[in-house]
């Protein structure tokens, strides 16, 4: 697995679904629909501009190739700004013909003093279109147009700026931006875009499909209760459990060949299991997204030759050998965080997963649930958790990896809680835990297909994670 800064959206897909998600065949006319309550704006921290190879379409490559950069800043002169992908991009390797060369640190060559010096240099549209763009999402539907932004973003994490509903002109414009990138950036020989719209049909979990129109009924009732709750101040726990209720009535309502509109009659019980305690098995799993979210990351960060996208296994034979170093690493980490359920990140130290999640700290404040409800609503509202934004996951398994992905971030949490020798979870620590996670989040296209469809397959058992839920829910109550 390698990693690119991908354009625009949340978990960009493989190239085919990326046309899809775009889709080319679907009227330009299509509304923009806005997530209300959401904030952004840069604020200029540089956090983003860190760890990534940013691509670069021949377009992007043409308005910068030729600046004298080292005349115009000394931190530019003598330096190497691109790497070049083209003979990797003809064959299919590399999503770009061009990449940004980071600098030593993992930084972008062009972000001085946190800020781009391109767009300072410049002005914003001669930056790359994937920066441009950066961090919203676009997922064209039959029937809208439906933005967010990744939390991949210390701003939009902390929703720091100005509302997005109040910024529908700029966001206009940003989305004929992705388009017109998305076109710069496909191959004369890439295959066509099925007719329709990858959102014609939902599919739930394998083998119950249902119509666009259908779906959102089941997406109108699980707003509605994510507000309900939030407005509450509902434990955020109960929550997730509540809303995963609802998408398992509305499969049991599909196969039954009755409309998803009878979702709103549903009354969802959150029974917690009679035996709470997690098991072995659910416990790797969620080691094993820690491992691939937040440990492995770190690793791959040391290497930067791997940050420009690429299709061919580092486990294949013609690769092995020079990443004989880089696999031992990954081995060695993957043991002990998957079977010795202990993780290491640098800087932040040494996590025992199964220590954190029974760690007794408080119950998680009004600021706390209304971050994740925040969250989850982006998520549900931008559906980049499933489909050809999320490695085309069914709605169920999209459903868990978020789920999967709270999980972490509250093991995260607790083991720097934990540190502290404090019973209470800081909030900075879980804007931390979501940020890193949602970087990988976006990038979950690029996982190997077998991981990748292991993953989907765990994800799509019914209530996986609610036994590990039960725990953490346990280990916060009465304290």
């Amino acid at each position: 697995m390698v990693e690119e800064k991908q354009e625009a959206t949340v978990g960009a897909p493989n190239p085919s679904p990326s046309e899809a998600r775009h889709d080319g065949n679907s009227t330009a006319e299509a509304p923009l629909l806005i997530p209300e309550g959401i904030r952004y704006n840069c604020q200029g921290c540089g956090r983003c501009c860190a760890g990534w190879s940013v691509g670069l379409t021949d377009a992007d490559y043409s308005r910068v190739k030729d600046i004298d950069w080292g005349s115009l800043h000394p931190l530019l002169k003598d330096r190497e700004l691109f790497i070049h992908r083209e003979e990797e991009f003809k064959e299919g390797v590399t999503a770009y013909p061009h990449f940004t060369n980071p600098r030593a640190d993992g930084t972008c060559p062009f972000l001085i003093d946190n800020l781009c010096f391109i767009h300072g240099h410049l002005g914003e549209d001669e930056k790359p279109g994937t920066c441009q763009i950066f961090p919203y999402s676009f997922v064209q539907t039959p029937t809208a147009v439906y933005m967010g932004v990744a939390f991949n973003s210390m701003a939009s994490v902390r929703n720091m700026g100005e509302l997005l509903t109040d910024q529908r002109e700029k966001l206009e414009a940003y989305w004929h931006k992705t388009r017109h990138h998305l076109q710069c950036r496909a191959r004369p020989d890439a295959p066509q875009a099925p007719p329709g719209n990858p959102f014609d049909e939902i599919v739930l979990t394998a083998g119950c499909v249902v119509p666009w129109a259908e779906y959102l009924h089941l997406e109108e009732c699980l707003i509605a209760h994510l507000k309900a709750a939030e407005k509450e101040n509902q434990p955020f726990i109960e929550t997730l459990i509540t809303l995963e209720e609802i998408i398992l009535e509305a499969i049991k309502l599909a196969r039954a060949g009755q409309s998803l509109a009878e979702i709103k009659n549903f009354e969802p019980q959150t029974n917690t299991p009679a035996d709470s305690s997690s098991s072995g098995i659910y416990q790797s799993i969620i080691a094993m997204v820690y491992y691939l979210y937040l440990v492995y990351p770190t690793i791959r960060s040391r290497y930067q030759d791997l940050w420009q996208s690429q299709k061919k296994s580092v486990f294949s034979p013609g690769l092995l050998a020079q990443r004989a170093k880089i696999l031992s690493q990954y081995t060695g980490a993957g043991i002990s965080t998957i079977l010795f359920k202990t993780a290491t990140l640098p800087d932040i130290g040494k996590n025992n997963l199964i220590k954190s999640l029974n760690y007794k700290v408080k119950a998680l404040d009004e600021d706390i649930n209304a971050f994740f409800c925040r969250w989850l609503y982006v998520k549900i509202f931008a559906k980049t958790y499933f489909g050809p934004a999320a490695a085309n996951y069914p709605l169920l398994a999209g459903y868990n990896s978020l789920i999967a992905c709270f999980i972490c971030a509250m093991l995260f949490a607790k083991g720097e809680a934990l540190k502290r020798k404090e019973n209470a979870i800081m909030i900075a620590d879980l804007y931390e835990a979501y940020w890193r996670l949602d970087r990988e989040f976006l990038t979950v296209y690029q996982i190997l297909p077998q991981v990748s469809n292991g993953m989907a397959l765990a994800y799509s058992i019914p209530r996986v994670f609610r036994s590990l839920l039960t725990s953490l829910s346990d280990s916060m109550q009465n304290n």
